[in-house]
């Protein structure tokens, strides 16, 4: 019976090949779509998991506000390792890491600026499973001035030579690290990303060991197995009343913490590995952070995408189901009972879900490279070829084809033989509310997914084009400035005599992010009204090279030798600070360390510009003249026309002057654009996804429109035998369509105004939500509706009536 089956399957496909190719088609675009949203899904929640310890190895963060001090951040003070496995039962072991900034690495010719070194304690390879090729994990971090590799560093420094016991020159000085082991490469699922890891001993002195209100390192514990983490967290108050309040009046050289205010609060906060990448919301994290509501929400449209699949491919059958029906009402009078019907067209779905699922697997594995490299991303096929991959494709091939082709066989079973033989099968109205019901649903999800797709992508623009309050157009940034020293005046006087160098300075942070803050106050206000503000070193020709306006005062002058001694505040820090004009006022900043404070004149006010990302506020910021020659930046003003020679230009002379640093440059835009990476991610899904979805509905309107031109076809007949012309049957059949979408467009509407208008409240600068971003998706989905049902509701008006009445 089985091979009868098959046999009357492959007659049936094989006789209707025009919808049997769309039912596998149309199926195998939405489980396509949603196999890679899977694997983007799954790498996503997959961050730090393959840590054998993952399920104890929480990482402690710091959330407060003291008067007008916030504190929301992934660092902490350095003492705070030591003092929760002396003073909390329950920790098993604790690790601190540091980064420190970029790097001059050197070993013979090889030379790189790396920015992905850390520095870390000893029982580091303990904690973390980042497995060593090379080398004892209680031993290769345990002496100062030791170092592991990465396979990947050990390759573009040492080639295919063992480099254990071989010395690495840091920096252009006498300081040499000793090669100790080398690790895996870090795996892309982990929020820690570095090719090399250095010990943390090594920088002991500048630590702030015995400092409790200096935030410098990351610190992560490993709690005993078994030991309940609350336990841990009931334990964290004691450290800061014990520690963090002492060490903050001991700073602030007061005998007595004043009494708090209801909104004051200052605690540790004990965060799940696993919970960094997707649910955090510190600052100064070790890198960029998903969101978990990204995360909900493709998993939900995904899943919606394949149900719509499902759904289509049962329209497009009981659509046809008029070509079975005769068969179904033959086989019935030749004896066939309605089980073995059902099991035919149960077998004929699974058949077609089994050959929907070979081509999604082929589809996917020819749009990975494409969405890859569109997303930015390194998803992989592979990634489901083991058991639990296996799994689950055999079980999306059953679950869909016995889901999707219970109705059609129930339904065509169901056909009685004596109306079909009659044709009285399809008599009447042909309404079928369900099927409406089920279209209606589809042009809801992609009106939806288009109106999202344009808000996200217009947000990104918003982002990235925002007027910042400088000009960041042809600014060209030059890294590890310090790197030239004592030469370093030398070369900026040599760039800007080139015709196309129209300013240029020096800056420890450029716009982004990265910057440190510290405790300040006015010299006339009690200690205790400090607040915390960004600090940014700057040499002379700031404010002309970022084009900055002054709102009041004036900003540093190389020929007034007192401005070493003065500042530039922001027009956030003034208000905080409660003045009006810098004259007459100076700033006293706090150093962390007891009894050291240094004073400055402020001698003016800057208008607000945007020095970190737009989705945080403008917040306080002091800018002052740098003493030296510090680690940071170049910025170059350069013309517009041919850029390419002069940025060859300033390579040219960068390496006259120093060959030990190399010369590293990239546009401040393009920079700032990157610090955008999650949105513009979301926004490539969304219009991914808004394609897709589109194109489903298409499928289900072409079902619909095939279902009501059969069902109708008699009162079609009838109307235009009674003297209904071509053109007013058409005209019908697209008001129902314009109908059907205008109602799925305004329920559409009211979800994502309310989705989108929560997604929106995280970022501190926003796009205002406007019609436009409604009615566009509304039109576009319109056009591609008509134009996929045009053809089937012409062929339906335009046929001869005698043709279709004949049996009448």
């Amino acid at each position: 019976m089985f091979s009868n089956f098959i046999k009357v399957a492959y007659r049936v496909f094989l006789r209707d090949r025009i919808h049997t190719l769309i039912n596998i088609f149309g199926l195998a675009i939405g489980l396509a779509f949603s196999i890679i949203i899977f694997l983007y899904v799954n790498k996503e929640i997959s961050y730090d998991r393959f840590h054998e310890n993952a399920q104890r190895l929480y990482r402690i963060g710091v959330k407060g506000r003291i008067a007008e001090n916030i504190y929301n951040h992934a660092v902490t003070p350095a003492p705070l390792a030591g003092t929760m496995i002396r003073e909390i039962p329950g920790i098993e072991n604790s690790v601190r890491l540091a980064r420190f900034g970029a790097w001059l690495v050197r070993y013979d010719s090889a030379r790189y600026n790396e920015d992905n070194i850390i520095f870390a304690d000893s029982g580091f390879f303990n904690i973390f499973s980042f497995p060593l090729v090379s080398g004892k994990p209680e031993e290769v971090l345990k002496y100062p001035n030791s170092i592991v590799l990465s396979e990947r560093s050990v390759l573009r420094y040492f080639g295919n030579t063992d480099p254990v016991g071989k010395m690495l020159r840091i920096e252009n000085d006498s300081t040499y690290y000793t090669v100790t082991g080398i690790m895996k490469d870090i795996p892309e699922n982990s929020h820690l990303h570095f090719d090399m890891a250095g010990s943390l001993s090594t920088f002991k002195k500048y630590l702030h060991d015995d400092r409790w209100v200096v935030s410098l390192v990351y610190t992560y514990v490993l709690i005993k197995d078994g030991y309940d983490p609350g336990m841990i967290r009931a334990g964290l108050p004691g450290l800061v009343a014990d520690h963090v309040i002492p060490d903050y009046k001991k700073l602030l050289n007061i005998s007595d913490y004043p009494e708090k205010n209801s909104s004051d609060y200052f605690d540790f906060v004990l965060q799940p590995i696993t919970d960094i990448h997707l649910k955090s919301d510190f600052s100064a994290e070790f890198g960029p952070v998903g969101k978990l509501i990204y995360i909900y929400l493709f998993t939900a449209l995904a899943i919606a995408i394949l149900v719509l699949s499902c759904i289509n491919f049962i329209s497009l059958v009981t659509a046809r189901s008029v070509h079975r029906a005769r068969e179904v009402g033959i086989r019935k009078i030749a004896g066939s009972d309605k089980g073995v019907l059902v099991k035919q067209f149960l077998l004929e779905s699974s058949l077609l879900a089994f050959f929907s699922m070979a081509l999604a697997l082929l589809f996917t594995e020819l749009a990975l490279p494409v969405f890859n490299r569109y997303m930015d991303l390194d998803l992989r096929l592979a990634q489901l070829f083991n058991p639990s991959g296996a799994i689950l494709i055999i079980t999306l091939i059953l679950v869909i084809g016995l889901v999707s082709g219970l109705y059609p066989a129930l339904h065509l079973s169901a056909f009685e033989p004596v109306p079909v033989l009659r044709n009285w099968l399809y008599r009447g109205t042909g309404r079928n509310y369900f099927r409406t019901g089920l279209v209606l649903f589809q042009l809801f999800i992609a009106v939806g997914v288009f109106s999202m797709t344009l808000i996200v992508s217009g947000q990104y623009r918003y982002l990235t084009k925002k007027d910042l309050g400088f000009d960041r157009d042809n600014l060209l940034v030059i890294r590890r400035s310090d790197g030239l020293k004592e030469k370093l005046d030398d070369y900026k006087s040599q760039i800007a005599l080139h015709h196309a160098v129209l300013s240029v300075t020096s800056t420890t942070h450029i716009p982004g992010g990265g910057f440190s803050r510290t405790p300040y106050y006015l010299s006339d206000s009690p200690v205790i009204q400090n607040l915390s503000a960004s600090n940014l070193l700057v040499s002379y020709d700031f404010d002309s090279t970022y084009r900055i306006t002054m709102a009041k005062g004036r900003f540093f002058d190389r020929r007034i030798p007192d401005d070493s001694a003065a500042c530039v505040i922001n027009e956030t820090m003034a208000r905080e600070l409660g003045i009006d004009d810098p004259e007459g006022n100076k700033l006293v900043r706090l150093t962390g360390k007891p009894g050291m404070s240094f004073e400055f004149n402020i001698i003016g006010i800057v208008q607000d510009f945007h020095f970190e990302t737009l989705e945080n506020d403008l917040r306080p910021l002091v800018i002052l003249l740098m003493p030296g020659k510090f680690e940071g930046y170049l910025t170059v003003r350069i013309t517009p026309e041919d850029r390419e020679a002069t940025l060859m230009h300033l390579k040219t002379t960068w390496e006259k002057y120093t060959t030990a640093y190399p010369f590293v440059s990239f546009y401040l835009d393009e920079n700032l654009k990157d610090h955008y990476h999650s949105i513009r991610e979301t926004g490539r899904i969304f219009s991914v996804l808004a394609i897709v979805s589109l194109l489903i509905a298409g499928l289900g309107l072409f079902a619909l429109v095939t279902y009501a031109y059969y069902s109708r076809k008699q009162e079609i007949g009838i109307r235009k035998t009674l003297g209904a012309d071509t053109g007013k049957i058409i005209r019908v059949e697209i008001r129902q369509l314009i109908m059907l979408v205008t109602i799925s467009s305004a329920a559409a509407w009211i979800g994502v105004y309310f989705l989108v208008s929560s997604w929106l409240n995280d970022y501190a600068n926003r796009i205002n939500l406007n019609v436009l971003y409604f009615l566009i998706p509304l039109v576009l989905v319109l056009l591609a509706s008509l134009l996929t049902i045009y053809y089937q509701a012409w062929l339906s008006a335009s046929t001869n009536p005698g043709t279709v009445l004949k049996h009448e």
